[in-house]
């Protein structure tokens, strides 16, 4: 059960067969996107009572997962996305709800400062002046940066504790890049068609009501919504490039093989190949577990959830990029068939540890709980 009514087919006809085209080209899945809408995914974790499917993170983690399958970037879209409208459902409007729910808007966080390892801004709070809000900062690893059409902005606020804004994309003073980062033609760049980049604001004027949950209260938005539901799709997208990787090399190996190693013998026949099928096999086996206990973790709103997720989104991105790697090698110069994308999976894999709530970020604030220091600071 995927969750998300449909989703199958979207994937079959819309989602894999642009793959190829969206790595390539570095473009946006404009055309998944839109079909996503019209089936209800973008709409799947919006309350029933705002018209969404009332889904919930174990629904967005399936869904995630499935599309990371056929298409890493597709996926990390719909990770921001799901992970900044949890937020909204939490203290967002009803007319913004509604229109996430009937799939005509897609959304994502901005929310770390570029050059700065803390995970909220820090320093003075917005300047508010006739009711409009000037909100100033550069804010790195922004997914469906120019694509989407809003974003879940962080600032500092009163106090040094920071607030969470809803910024439309049409908003004065909002800059995107020509060229996302993953965009550029530049090898070895992986979820090329994710239209990460930096974003800066300088100034970008909202309207003051456009706070969500007051001012100050950022810090809590993030640690029980964005902070839990990024890990859990972090993983989720990790979880799927890995299913990927482990089902082309299977096919690769069981498959038709080139006249040219036909002298080596049958690759199934070859032990380290199936010890290196097995060792991906169990690898994914253990992300998969760890993620699971992570999503129940987190349903249930036990204590120990977040430490969970950290656990999960860790293990996952690791786990990516060991198998990938195992990927290459078992495929050997197949890997870099763009019908079978071994290749393609890599280079996502390697990306998608990368950039905010990324491996190394987990690890880090997994130390700080160990370490009983605070989180976001």
């Amino acid at each position: 059960m995927t969750g998300a009514p449909g989703l199958d087919r979207l994937l079959r006809e819309v989602v894999g067969p642009g793959a190829a085209g969206t790595d390539a080209r570095g473009r946006f899945p404009r055309a998944a996107v839109t079909a996503f809408g019209a089936a209800g995914v973008l709409g799947l974790t919006v309350p029933k009572s705002r018209g969404g499917g009332g889904g919930g993170l174990a629904e967005a983690v399936r869904v995630v997962t499935e599309v990371a399958r056929h298409c890493g970037s597709t996926a990390a879209v719909l990770q921001a996305h799901y992970a900044a409208v949890a937020v909204l459902v939490r203290c967002g409007p009803p007319e913004l709800l509604r229109a996430v729910a009937s799939g005509t808007h897609l959304c994502t966080a901005a929310v770390a400062e570029a050059g700065r390892p803390e995970v909220l801004p820090t320093g003075a709070p917005p300047v508010v002046h006739g009711g409009v809000a000037d909100l100033v900062g550069r804010k790195r690893g922004v997914v469906a940066a120019g694509e989407a059409d809003g974003y879940v902005w962080a600032s500092a606020g009163t106090g040094g504790v920071a607030t969470l804004w809803w910024v439309p994309a049409t908003a004065p003073g909002l800059h995107v890049p020509a060229v996302a980062d993953g965009a550029a033609a530049v090898e070895g760049i992986g979820l090329r068609g994710s239209a990460t980049a930096t974003i800066t604001a300088d100034p970008l004027r909202v309207p003051a009501s456009a706070v969500l949950g007051g001012d100050g209260g950022g810090a809590e938005l993030v640690l029980t919504e964005l902070l839990p539901w990024s890990l859990a799709l972090a993983a989720a997208v990790a979880t799927g490039l890995v299913e990927a990787v482990l089902a082309r090399a299977v096919e690769c190996v069981t498959g038709p093989q080139p006249s040219w190693t036909r002298w080596q013998g049958p690759p199934t026949r070859q032990p380290e190949v199936r010890a290196d099928l097995a060792r991906m096999a169990g690898r994914l086996a253990a992300a998969r577990s760890s993620l699971d206990d992570a999503v129940q973790a987190a349903t249930w709103r036990r204590p120990e959830a977040l430490r969970l997720l950290l656990q999960a989104r860790a293990t996952a991105g690791e786990t990516a990029v060991q198998v990938a790697e195992l990927g290459i090698k078992v495929c050997g110069q197949s890997a870099f068939r763009a019908d079978l994308g071994v290749e393609r999976c890599f280079r996502d894999a390697h990306a998608a540890g990368f950039g905010p709530f990324g491996t190394d970020d987990a690890l880090d604030l997994l130390g700080r709980l160990l370490c009983d220091l605070p989180l976001l600071t």
